[in-house]
Parts: structure tokens; C-alpha cells; sequence
């Protein structure tokens, strides 16, 4: 079984058609959606930074620029939130190969009565949370109540961090919540998720983008917390067939066939029980 661990419900994931096509061409099975632009179908260009940088987290690069342009220059996380009822109609339409991670924001006045209520209507297999798009730090308030959440019902939280300051915090908060299932997007902070020296139990890393994870970090990842704990992920709008080119990448990677197999699905499987 091969999983897209990570997509934004627009580009080549924007409509039933162009899920089964881009999933089709790929040859993959599933894919997990989390909300991005409204209605936008186009994708868009990503230069190889990580070809040029392969031993650094470029990501910090990235996470500079989506801060100017949605935050601040186009103000389009203001609507992100509105796609999380559009990724669950794609599930109802495509509930075989569409899985849906809720997007949580930070202009909620009671996340856990939210939490509740969708997933009472929606079922979602997971949550995310991009520190980039909303102010979320490891240690507010809404956080710590949507882990708290998560935790209690066996949920993970896929977490695109901003910081190497908010790493920080993340590995004391896992150090005292060990059953908290956690996706670190992007591989982001890998090296100092390797010095804490703490294989955390329910600790995952996922490997898009295709262009800012290269193939070093992904191996470092693997020898240091196995393969079991890796995720593929496209983060497709950003970049051209992208999910394609992280299941070739996987499929060249120096491991054996079941290592392989966990990477492009097997454990996201067993980790979202499906």
C-alpha cells in the first residue's frame, strides 16, 4: 500500500478527477488532505534547494517566505479554515482513497468543543497544525488543549514547526507526553530531535517536500529512529509531481523491500488504523 501522508486539498488534489488521476499516475492508494488555498488549481514551481543544501534544514528558508506572503501579504490563512468542510466532502465522494486531517486555527474561542463537534460529524484521522499559517506555539493554551484532545482519542497531530526555538519545546513537551502521536513535517529539526538523544515512542517524521528533504537527512533520519518512523508525503501543491518523485526516491533508497514498504504506507496504516 502506498499513502500520500501529506497534500493540500488544491493543485492536483483541487477535485475528485484530478485526486483518482494524480493518485492513478502515481500509483498510489491513498492520500492525506489538509486544507490550503480555496479553489486554486494550479502548482506551483519549487526550485531543488535541498540538492544544493543536502545536510541543511532549508525549510527555514520556506517558513520566512509563507510567513511574508500569507500572513502578511496576502492574508490567505484567513480562509484556510474554510477548506476543512470542503476536504470532508472529497471523503464522502472518495472515502476509499481520501483520508482527512482537520486544520486547526487559532481564532477559535473553544478548540476542544470544536474538536468535538467535527469530529462527532466528520470522523477525521488526524489533526494539523502549521505554526507558519496560525500563531500556535507549542506552549499557548490551544496547543496544549488540542494535544490534550489528540491524545485521548488516539489521534495524530502532523505539526509543521517555525522554529528551532519551538523544537525545542516540542521535545520537552514529548519527554512528559509519551503517548501523544506526533508527524514532524519536513523533517524540520531532525538534528536536534537527534540530540535530545531520546528515540521518543509515537514520534514520526515525514519526508516532503521532495525539494527541501533531501536524500541524506532522509537516510540520518532512518539510521536513527528506522524506518518505522518515517512517513512519505508529497506536499503537493508545492512543486511538480512531486508524489511521484518522493515514491522513486523511496524506491532507491539503500534499504530493503519491507523497509521500503513501511515508508510509502504501511505505517501511516498502522498508525491511522485504517
Amino acid at each position: 500500500m502506498i499513502i500520500d501522508g501529506h497534500a493540500h486539498a488544491y493543485g492536483d488534489f483541487l477535485t475528485i478527477e484530478s485526486i483518482i488521476q494524480t493518485l492513478d499516475t502515481a500509483k498510489a492508494d491513498k492520500v492525506v488532505l489538509v486544507p490550503g488555498e480555496m479553489n486554486k488549481s494550479k502548482n506551483y514551481p519549487f526550485p531543488n534547494i535541498a540538492k544544493v543544501f543536502p545536510k541543511r534544514n532549508v525549510t527555514k528558508f520556506f517558513n520566512l517566505l509563507t510567513k511574508i506572503i500569507v500572513m502578511k501579504i496576502t492574508k490567505a490563512n484567513k480562509q484556510f479554515g474554510k477548506v476543512n468542510e470542503y476536504i470532508y466532502g472529497l471523503t464522502r465522494k472518495l472515502p476509499d482513497r481520501v483520508i482527512q486531517f482537520y486544520l486547526i486555527t487559532d481564532n477559535s474561542r473553544n478548540i476542544v468543543q470544536e474538536l468535538e463537534g467535527k469530529y462527532s460529524d466528520w470522523g477525521f484521522k488526524g489533526l494539523k497544525i502549521h505554526q507558519c499559517w496560525y500563531t500556535i506555539s507549542v506552549d499557548s493554551i490551544i496547543f496544549c488543549d488540542t494535544a490534550n484532545w489528540a491524545e485521548k482519542h488516539g489521534l495524530p497531530i502532523f505539526i509543521h514547526l517555525e522554529s528551532d526555538k519551538e523544537v525545542k519545546k516540542l521535545i520537552e513537551y514529548k519527554r512528559l507526553h509519551p503517548q501523544l502521536k506526533i508527524i514532524i513535517g519536513h523533517l524540520f529539526g531532525l538534528e536536534l530531535f537527534i540530540e535530545s538523544r531520546n528515540k521518543f515512542e509515537n514520534l514520526y517524521f515525514d519526508i516532503s517536500t521532495y525539494q527541501v528533504t533531501s536524500d541524506y537527512r532522509v537516510l540520518k533520519a532512518i539510521e536513527y529512529f528506522g524506518a518505522d518512523k518515517i512517513i512519505l508525503g508529497s506536499d503537493t501543491p508545492y512543486g511538480k509531481d512531486n508524489l511521484k518523485k518522493n515514491i522513486e526516491r523511496v524506491k532507491n533508497l539503500p534499504l530493503n523491500q519491507d523497509e521500503k514498504g513501511k515508508i510509502l504506507g504501511l505505517n501511516l496504516k498502522e498508525l491511522l488504523n485504517i
